[in-house]
């Protein structure tokens, strides 16, 4: 048995009959795509349901995954879907998210930290307000640092139509900084 098995070796062993090894891809992706969910939804909570929710999915659905090299795209779209599914109930219920930066924050930090906090926060807050689209890209590419190349394949989308997404979400997002008093962003 390898130490370090493949996602495509794992998802074997778990269809064989050994659900225990979805430990593995869990443990594998689950901070990365919780980091994805809070700045989707902006509450590190409902961030973790999402991802719990969505591994469950997974681990459900998973003789679904045809193609099991790319298990991570899979799984980070039914992350993406609970994320959108999530954010529309919220607006229907007209829910605003908790401010995440009260949780995080450290009264002995320095000034410059409580001052980086407070831009975090905003812009955390800003990123709220766009569309989820528009969200999502900015946060798989600014965030994540993810390719164009990578996004397209994950989003389903077409290249010109990811660049018109992060354009509009950078527009949008400098618009609602400089509403909120926050002019240089470098965004």
């Amino acid at each position: 048995m390898l130490s370090n098995p493949s996602d495509r070796e794992v998802i074997e062993r778990v269809l064989e009959g050994d659900t225990e090894a979805f430990g593995l891809l869990v443990d594998r992706y689950q901070d990365s795509l919780a980091a994805y969910a809070k700045y989707m939804t902006g509450n590190l909570d409902e961030a973790e349901d999402i991802v719990q929710e969505s591994f469950v999915r997974a681990f459900k659905a998973l003789r679904k995954c045809k193609d099991r090299d790319r298990f991570s795209g899979w799984l980070f779209r039914i992350v993406s879907n609970q994320c959108k599914t999530h954010l529309a109930r919220r607006k229907r219920r007209k829910e605003e998210p908790l401010a995440s930066a009260a949780q995080q924050a450290d009264l002995g930090r320095a000034e410059q930290q409580a001052e980086a906090e407070e831009l975090r926060r905003k812009v955390h807050e800003a990123l709220q307000r766009i569309s989820a689209d528009q969200r999502e890209a900015l946060v798989l590419r600014y965030v994540h640092g993810m390719s164009l190349a990578e996004m397209t394949e994950l989003l389903a989308t077409t290249v010109p139509a990811l660049k018109m997404r992060l354009l509009r979400g950078r527009q949008n997002l400098r618009s609602i900084l400089a509403e909120m008093g926050i002019h240089d962003t470098g965004t």
